[in-house]
């Protein structure tokens, strides 16, 4: 079995092309499920152990194991498992784990805290442009769970990327459809690839443009003031995502926001 070496998170909401980065960096050394969602486990771990610790039986009794308990050096030989398992599913040393929900990305300041060598790749779409094209691929679902998923991925992510220590890198859809040789050369150097695997994230990016569609050109944003939503939806919209969005400087009828420049 190899011994575990180091897992990327690829984050982000739904929509925002992060199974394109996912598939771009499978390509390279890195393996790993399509979709993972196993970080709740993990979640739920920590939730558990946390809690023996404090209200467990024994816990207020010297001489017991729950009383003596090392929450972190517990959870740290837990991680140390999970990344064998890993590593053994894949026999791989190099993991790409793809959840595009906010669990993981709550959770990844401690990801970062217990994993050996983690990583994080977060995927950013401005509002307007996410939530139509989840509503469109995801038609059964109701606009405002729409709106709400993606408020809800942005605010944790500004809240979480602050405790990650700069171990991140952050990628805008628009520049992944608009710039995918900068993109790939910004994921090799974060992931310390060298140019050869460099170039397969460039090809993949190249040919597998997130989202393709003949009738699509993603290299335009959208204009709310122009989108076929009704009146109500609009308001909904902006209720949801408005502060979100004006935290990410996000404009509804430009790209980005300069009113206060």
């Amino acid at each position: 079995m190899p011994k575990f070496m180091q897992i990327v998170y690829v984050l982000g909401s739904t929509r925002s092309g992060t199974s394109a980065l996912r598939n771009a960096i499978a390509e390279t050394r890195f393996s790993g499920y399509g979709e993972g969602h196993l970080t709740p486990i993990l979640s739920d771990l920590l939730d558990n152990i946390e809690g023996h610790r404090v209200s467990g039986t024994g816990a207020a009794e010297r001489g017991t194991g729950l009383f003596s308990l090392k929450p972190n050096v517990l959870i740290r030989h837990f991680f140390h498992g999970y990344e064998r398992y890993l590593a053994s599913q894949f026999e791989s040393e190099f993991i790409v784990d793809k959840t595009p929900t906010v669990d993981p990305i709550r959770m990844s300041p401690l990801l970062n805290k217990y994993h050996v060598n983690a990583k994080f790749i977060y995927c950013v779409r401005r509002h307007v442009d996410n939530v139509q094209s989840k509503r469109k691929k995801f038609a059964d679902h109701p606009f405002p769970s729409h709106c709400r998923e993606w408020a809800a991925c942005h605010e944790s992510w500004l809240k979480s990327k602050v405790e990650l220590n700069d171990n991140f890198l952050e990628m805008d859809f628009h520049r992944l459809v608009t710039e995918p040789s900068r993109v790939a050369q910004e994921i090799a150097t974060y992931l310390e690839l060298p140019e050869p695997e460099m170039r397969d994230i460039e090809e993949y990016l190249l040919q597998a443009r997130p989202e393709t569609s003949k009738n699509r050109d993603l290299t335009q944003f959208l204009k709310l003031s122009e989108i076929p939503w009704t009146s109500e939806e609009k308001q909904i919209f902006q209720r949801i995502c408005g502060k979100v969005g004006t935290q990410l400087n996000y404009g509804y009828d430009t790209y980005f926001d300069n009113s206060g420049v």
